[in-house]
This record gives C-alpha cells, structure tokens and sequence, in this order.
C-alpha cells in the first residue's frame, strides 16, 4: 500500500468540505446517494472512504455493515477515530483499492450487495489501475449480483478557470483530452485549500474497464439539486454547474439478479 498518498495531508480539509461547499450536500450527496437508493438491511463497501463521511451516512441510513477501504492511512486513522467517539459500527480498513488481491480478502471477497466510490475512478494512474479498481469493485459483490454506484469526474468537465469557482473549486487539464492525461483539481474549504492531481478518463475507458471486470449493464446519471438546495441558494446559483458538471454518475450492475437501474435524477 502506497503510505505517501497524496491525500494523507488534506484530512481536515476534506473532512471540512462537506459543509463548507454547499454543492457537495445539495448535489453531489443528494444525487448520489439518491443513486445508491434504500440500503436498509444491506452490506455496503465504500471504496476510497477517506474520513468516512459517506460510511458514515450510509451507516445512519440503516445499512446492516458498511465498510471503508482507503490507500490512506491518514485518512483511515481519522475516520477510526471518530467511529472510537461515535460506535456507529462502520468499519475501515487501509489498502489499495487497484489493488487486485484486495478483492479477495476474506470478508471482502463476495460479502456485499453494493460497492460505492465517490471521486475514487479519477487517481486511477494507468488503465490497468482503472480496470482493477473495478475488478476490486465486482469481486466485493455476492455471486447473485449487485451494483457498483460510482461519483466519477465528468469528461467534458470545464476546464474555465471561472466555471466551478462558486461552487468552490477550480478544475484544470491539457484540452484535447487524452486518455489518462493530467489534470489538477483547486478547492477553496474555509481557510484551508485542498490541492490534488487526477487523471481523465473517457467515458469509454469507464465502460471498457466495467466491462472488462464483469459488469454487464452500464448507465451514466446526470447530477440534480436537492429541493433545499434549490430553495437556499436559487436555480440561477447552480445553472452553470447543471449545465457542466464536474462529476458524473455511473451505475453498474452485474449477476443475473442484479438490482434495478436508479432513476435518473434529472
């Protein structure tokens, strides 16, 4: 497991950005976990947790066990922490989710009913690491089937310094794209600012790497505004980001009993 990630030195900020961006409530949480549907009674893995904040939500959110895996030991440590405070029950572990091996932990290997990931596909260095990513994904998965709900970065993002700087943040990478290109991402979190490097991928080497896991239905769902959001902030605050958003989701199911698809939150 890699112990320099480069997520290891923004924990707070991170942790933070989930009230201090309105756009991480009121359209990314809201859209995807609307995507992830009812986990009541289910087992969930979170790949690339980081604090837990959504372990943590789709613990309160009456899932039976959801557990967090992420390369960082920083952020696992944290999240550790809290669950210590709070005995919600959610469990964490520090590995690499590319890591191939790690889908066939034992209670990894084939123990849960949906696998999430929410901004996890985009550090993906190589398509190699790309696919195992959702090899982890689909080895997670019981033999009957479920589905891997993923928060992933939209290739059509923006790269408009300007375009995404109400919401927070600054998107940037060489146009055209190339397939794992570079491409850095700025977030402005209260005081703090968070700094990380990603990589662009297409949507057609999202699907290939599914695919190529054994995920055979594959749907993309465009983000929405919760109601509150709408109501607290106006649907003129958030037409730029409707109209390009940073981040799309992707719903992929596999098995012959594989859940049905999420609406589209449109």
């Amino acid at each position: 497991m890699d112990s320099q990630s480069q997520f290891d030195t923004v924990v707070t900020a991170y942790e933070h950005s989930s009230q201090e961006m309105p756009f991480r409530e009121h359209i990314e949480a809201y859209s995807f976990l609307n995507a992830v549907g009812d986990v009541t009674g289910r087992e969930v893995l979170d790949l690339g947790c980081g604090s837990g904040v959504y372990v943590r939500r789709l613990r309160r959110e009456g899932a039976a066990r959801v557990v967090g895996l992420d390369e960082s030991t920083a952020m696992v440590d944290y999240a550790r922490r809290r669950e210590e405070r709070e005995g919600l029950g959610a469990e964490y572990l520090a590995a690499d989710a590319s890591d191939p091996s790690v889908g066939a932990l034992p209670g990894i290997n084939g123990a849960f009913d949906v696998v999430t990931a929410v901004y996890v596909l985009p550090y993906a260095p190589t398509p190699a690491a790309l696919e195992s990513l959702c090899v982890t994904a689909r080895r997670a998965l019981r033999g009957r089937g479920g589905r891997f709900v993923a928060a992933t970065l939209n290739p059509g993002f923006s790269t408009d310094p300007g375009w995404y700087r109400r919401y927070g943040m600054q998107l940037s990478a060489r146009r055209p794209m190339r397939e794992g290109g570079p491409g850095h991402l700025k977030a402005w979190v209260g005081q703090e600012v968070l700094d990380v490097d990603f990589f662009c991928w297409s949507a057609a080497a999202h699907e290939q790497a599914l695919r190529a896991a054994g995920f055979d239905r594959i749907s993309w769902i465009r983000p929405g505004v919760s109601e509150q959001g709408r109501t607290t902030y106006g649907d003129e605050f958030w037409a730029d980001y409707l109209a390009c958003p940073h981040a799309l989701i992707i719903q992929a199911e596999a098995g012959p009993s594989a859940e049905p698809a999420a609406s589209d939150t449109q």
